[in-house]
């Protein structure tokens, strides 16, 4: 009976790491690529759980009802939820951004599916996000997550996390924090539009003859495209600082959750 009793635990306990690891990869950036299949992603999924299930120690946890068994799977998918929802938070950013630079520039109403949301994008934004995504790569952030996940359990341990009022703070700072993302990257553009629109004013008033209307969409498209162009290696800079702020974020987060 001990040994079963034992073999009963170990199963609870692997089966909520599961679901915490589940809501996560779900949530994340690059591992919630729907471009990934089911199977894959489903793979991955008890992959890293079984994983982390022999290197994570163990916690205590009461089990006394069917009741008990839900509660602490919709703790653990909530939890999983909101650290790969705070993931995200960097490349919601960079979307707000592109959605603002083809506003700026008349490209709004051209869009592209976003593989990481499901949802129509401006191609401006999802450009940007591709270029996000290499560079989320090639600075390890795949490996910062799955450190992410680790720390996670060590620091909340099975049927502990808790959303309380300093982790709801710190998630909507974070999500405020997709709009100051937006404008970082965006600033380029932004400025130049405002400069030429500011030009063009002046030429309307000087010249009322040159019909500044006609001239101004084409010209707003070709040197928005060419500022975005040649500051892209601002664009690298901005998100190097971006995603060096973001992953104190993240673990800030995470302890919070633990709170």
């Amino acid at each position: 009976m001990d040994v079963l009793a034992l073999q009963l635990d170990q199963v609870e306990r692997w089966l909520l790491m599961l679901f915490r690891v589940g809501a996560m990869v779900y949530a994340m950036p690059f591992f919630g690529l729907i471009v990934f299949p089911s199977q894959v992603r489903i793979g991955l999924v008890i992959f890293l759980t079984s994983i982390l299930f022999g290197v994570i120690p163990e916690s205590t946890f009461v089990v006394n009802s069917f009741i008990d068994v839900i509660g602490l799977l919709a703790r653990e998918i909530m939890v999983g939820a909101a650290i790969g929802l705070v993931g995200q938070f960097l490349f919601y950013g960079i979307i707000f951004s592109g959605q603002v630079v083809g506003h700026l520039i008349g490209f709004g109403i051209i869009n592209a599916m976003d593989p990481q949301s499901e949802t129509q994008v401006p191609i401006i934004g999802q450009i940007l996000n591709n270029l996000a995504i290499i560079l989320f790569l090639l600075a390890g952030g795949h490996h910062f997550l799955l450190m992410a996940m680790r720390e996670s359990f060590v620091l909340i341990p099975l049927g502990e996390g808790i959303i309380s009022a300093s982790s709801v703070a710190g998630f909507s700072r974070m999500s405020a924090d997709i709009f100051a993302i937006g404008v970082k990257f965006a600033a380029p553009v932004l400025v130049t539009i405002l400069v030429m629109e500011f030009a063009l004013a002046i030429v309307s008033r000087t010249v009322p003859q040159i019909n500044v209307w006609l001239i101004g969409f084409p010209l707003k498209v070709g040197m928005g495209l060419l500022t975005l162009s040649f500051t892209l290696p601002f664009v690298v800079f901005v998100f190097g600082k971006v995603y060096g702020g973001w992953q104190g974020d993240m673990i800030d987060f995470i302890v919070t959750l633990a709170q």
